[in-house]
């Protein structure tokens, strides 16, 4: 508990009861609290409980304005019974206790039991026996059912601030002025509308797996970034423990990748069997995950387009200009162009995530944009910068007719035409032809966003003024 001295080098004016609460009120807003309720604990508590507007953490706040100051001693009553009310609440839930007075006296005690830079542990340990020898029969009968820890728990969560009435308001204004804790209703998550809605997704289920994975020794040189090198990455391979799972049979694995396994050391498996046991389930989850992505980026790959693993996958089509011109189009789709302002293309990418929800495994895929000095490789640095800021992501995603046109381009681009695929992966990597993925074209939830500007304000608007009456209805 630190103690924190507002008070200047100056005589306050001397305000007692109501006046000092109301400023201390004043100064907590300031620091981005409202008032919860007050005197909720106890009838001889004058409490004032407060919660954070954007973190929901509880205060409970002591307004004394003592200006002959303010002992420990005289405060053991209160002090027992703030402590047994912080010790009922479940851990994640406890509360800050805060003490406001306008002058100490006992200094060295204060510090003793609270100041965590001066904490002395044999002062704790006697205050907490002297609890349960000075208060009432009634607060002793619970102090017994505690321990010096759990006080010392209060202790560390006990703030005590010293300052007059003069002192809070000049704090307090002078926090309103710099808005530094200045709460933001916009910037805060409300409650979605409670109605039935549609939506279009960016999921792609997975409804036919592969039918065989290959479980293969690998040599004792094996080493994850040997085996992903080159081509590898695209490949649906996931080396674990000395041992590499694969989709592609061993011997039309990359020669960079075979040159790290026993190529006639290897079991089967059906995969499906595989991807729905129990056992080792997290890593057994990882393996899947890397193995379905992989089945993605191979064929992307083959589809003229580029792996980044900078940050997750993330797959954008190249641009051959040579091949393509100024622009690469699908139908009438652009998937990559040179920017008319800069020298760079712009490339119409996702970022490919694969999960599982309710046993069934999706594509997740994330329309993203990729800047490329040569069609090829990212810019980065401060150029990076300065292209994602002139074509901000957020403009690009706020559109939604765009960002689920940009979903179908890749749907047409990699998972509509077998036939294409079969021309790019031939009958040596079956695994392509295997598998069958379906995009979810709609989801309904009982839930729903704003539908326009207008309405959002308007739910922004109750949902503070409900924050501000305590969630009660005017």
């Amino acid at each position: 508990m630190p103690i924190y001295n507002l008070y200047k080098e100056r005589e306050g004016t001397a305000r007692r009861g109501e006046d000092y609460k109301e400023v201390v009120i004043e100064y907590m807003e300031g620091l981005n609290y409202m008032v919860e309720r007050d005197s909720a604990f106890h009838s001889t508590l004058d409490d004032i409980q407060f919660v954070n507007k954007a973190t929901g953490d509880k205060v409970v706040a002591e307004a004394k304005a003592y200006s002959t100051g303010l002992s420990p001693n005289d405060f053991r009553d209160e002090l027992a019974r703030y402590f047994l009310e912080y010790i009922k609440q479940p851990q994640p839930h406890r509360f800050d206790f805060y003490i406001f007075t306008e002058t100490l006296s006992n200094d060295q005690l204060w510090k003793g039991l609270f100041d965590r830079d001066v904490t002395d542990n044999q002062k704790l340990v006697d205050f907490y026996e002297k609890l349960k020898d000075s208060v009432n029969d009634e607060v002793v009968d619970r102090l017994d059912d505690t321990d010096v820890d759990e006080f010392r728990d209060f202790a560390i969560d006990t703030h005590v601030f010293v300052g007059t009435y003069d002192d809070l308001r000049q704090q307090a204004h002078q926090l309103e002025k710099t808005e530094r804790f200045q709460y933001e209703p916009y910037l805060h998550s409300y409650e979605p509308v409670s109605e039935e809605t549609e939506y279009a997704t960016n999921l792609f289920q997975v409804t036919r797996y592969p039918e065989t994975l290959y479980i293969i020794d690998t040599t004792e040189e094996a080493e994850s970034a040997r085996v992903y090198n080159y081509n590898n990455e695209a490949f649906p391979i996931k080396l674990h423990e000395r041992k590499l799972y694969s989709l592609v049979h061993p011997d039309h694995l990359p020669g960079s990748t075979r040159h790290y396994i026993h190529e006639d050391r290897f079991e089967t498996r059906e995969f499906e069997e595989f991807l729905r046991t129990r056992a080792q389930e997290e890593e057994r989850e990882n393996i899947v995950r890397s193995l379905l992505r992989g089945i993605f980026t191979l064929v992307a790959r083959d589809n003229d387009c580029l792996i980044d693993r900078e940050k997750g996958t993330t797959v954008y089509p190249e641009l051959n200009r040579r091949q393509h011109g100024s622009k690469r189009k699908l139908g009438r789709s652009w998937v990559a162009k040179e920017l008319d302002s800069y020298p760079d293309v712009i490339h119409r990418g996702v970022k490919v995530r694969v999960r599982r929800y309710a046993e069934e495994y999706y594509y997740v895929l994330l329309p993203t944009q990729v800047f490329t000095s040569d069609g090829r490789r990212p810019v980065t640095g401060e150029r990076k910068s300065r292209l994602q800021n002139d074509f901000s992501p957020n403009r690009f995603h706020a559109q939604n007719s765009k960002y689920d046109r940009q979903l179908r381009v890749w749907e047409e681009l990699l998972m509509s035409d077998q036939t294409q695929l079969d021309r790019f992966m031939g009958g040596k990597i079956p695994v392509v032809k295997e598998l069958e993925v379906t995009r979810v074209d709609s989801l309904s939830l009982n839930v729903r966003p704003p539908k326009d500007g207008d309405e959002r304000d308007e739910l922004i608007e109750l949902a503070s003024d409900l924050e501000n009456t305590g969630g009660i209805e005017q």
